[in-house]
């Protein structure tokens, strides 16, 4: 691996137009550079690092060019599961969960078999039951992993985000405050907020669902900063939604002009499957003795 890094690295250096001694320079010798560019010196990760900076490249992005532009087999996976269950093609969400198991089977790494129980699960959710019927099996082997884990880091909250649906609401509050906790150690993690953000945000949207608005308004406080920080506005609209909703549901607000404003930013905005869902919460969650929405929605 290193040697084919330092391949990689090369060929970054010279398309940013710069020699060896330039990116050398405080970090290591260019004598070492050049050995690592060869294949024949593979320096410290702290070096690596450095070296990485100069070049404005995260790790992340070089293991994504050394790959020639995919994605690790992993990741490739995920987004091919929930690709495929977005459009329904069932078939391939089986063909991939069992590639997912085989993997496993080969290579005993974990991850492989999250990933085989989320294809699972995908199908005992839109009612095409494989080689697991419930969806309390998959919750039964996801929660003691996660209770397992000393230390949380982005696989988790990833992992928690993956699974929710395959949770009940007790479960899902129990381990989001495990979440929140966690969190405080990737503060200025920037990559990590986009994570957060939606656990934090979907979390708060099964305890709307439960009615609970008091823990509701407790994890939608803690995404709204976030998708300020990441400036996601369509997340940032979804979550003021929610929480407009849930303040009103808990009293603590009596105007619905607000609500109705957002509503509108997503229709302007032509993300209309989001509108009409969030348009039938508020018919299930708002008082009918409020104002209307300023649309004329409800």
């Amino acid at each position: 691996m290193g040697r084919f890094l330092g391949e990689t690295t090369k060929r970054i250096r010279k398309s940013r137009g710069m020699n060896q001694s330039d990116l050398a320079e405080g970090i290591m010798s260019r004598s070492n550079l050049s050995r690592f560019e060869g294949g024949k010196y593979f320096p410290g990760y702290d070096k690596l690092i450095l070296i990485l900076d100069k070049l404005e490249m995260s790790l992340e992005e070089l293991l994504f060019l050394h790959h020639d532009y995919a994605q690790p087999v992993k990741r490739t996976l995920h987004l091919t599961l929930v690709e495929a269950g977005n459009r329904y093609e069932f078939e391939k969400v089986r063909d991939v969960s069992y590639e997912c198991h085989l993997l496993y089977k080969t290579t005993r790494t974990e991850a492989f078999y999250h990933l085989y129980l989320l294809g699972q699960g995908l199908l005992i959710q839109y009612g095409h039951e494989d080689q697991i019927s419930q969806l309390s099996e998959i919750a039964n082997y996801i929660k003691p992993y996660l209770l397992g884990v000393d230390t949380w880091y982005l696989y988790e909250f990833k992992l928690l985000n993956n699974f929710l649906f395959t949770l009940n609401s007790d479960d899902a509050i129990f381990f989001g405050l495990r979440a929140v906790q966690e969190f405080n150690k990737y503060h200025s993690f920037a990559e990590s907020r986009t994570i957060q953000q939606h656990l934090l945000q979907n979390i708060s949207n099964i305890c709307l669902g439960e009615r609970n608005y008091e823990k509701s308004l407790f994890f939608l406080t803690k995404a709204l900063p976030l998708a300020d920080k990441t400036n996601l506005l369509y997340d940032k609209i979804v979550t003021l939604v929610l929480y407009e909703i849930t303040v009103i549901c808990l009293k603590q607000s009596q105007d619905t002009s607000k609500l109705g404003s957002y509503l509108a930013i997503l229709q302007q905005l032509d993300f209309m499957d989001s509108y009409h869902a969030l348009l039938d919460v508020c018919r299930k969650h708002l008082p009918m003795d409020l104002p209307p929405v300023s649309l004329g929605m409800l």
